[in-house]
């Protein structure tokens, strides 16, 4: 999987589904885990194998995958769910 945050660099890693949060594990020596809290999301939009997470007060994150494209819709699915009150 591959993500960018905003204007930001393309990082590639490993992306968990927690339990209140996505975590963006980069393999990037020195790179920083982020975390998207499953609050903060506004709207979850899947668009030409790209999936955008929008967050209230924070830039929105991009995620795809050249591996496995249907990871994308089943994480998607997931996010949705988890982010309804």
């Amino acid at each position: 999987m591959f993500w960018r945050i905003g204007d930001g660099p393309r990082r590639a890693g490993r992306i968990e589904v927690e339990c209140d949060h996505l975590s963006l594990a980069a393999t990037t020596p020195g790179a920083e885990t982020d975390d998207v809290r499953f609050g903060d999301l506004v709207r979850v939009l899947l668009e030409r194998s790209v999936l955008h997470l929008e967050r209230y007060g924070a830039e929105t994150v991009h995620i795809g995958s050249l591996d496995t494209p249907g990871a994308l819709r089943e994480l998607a699915d997931r996010l949705s769910h988890a982010s309804r009150p």
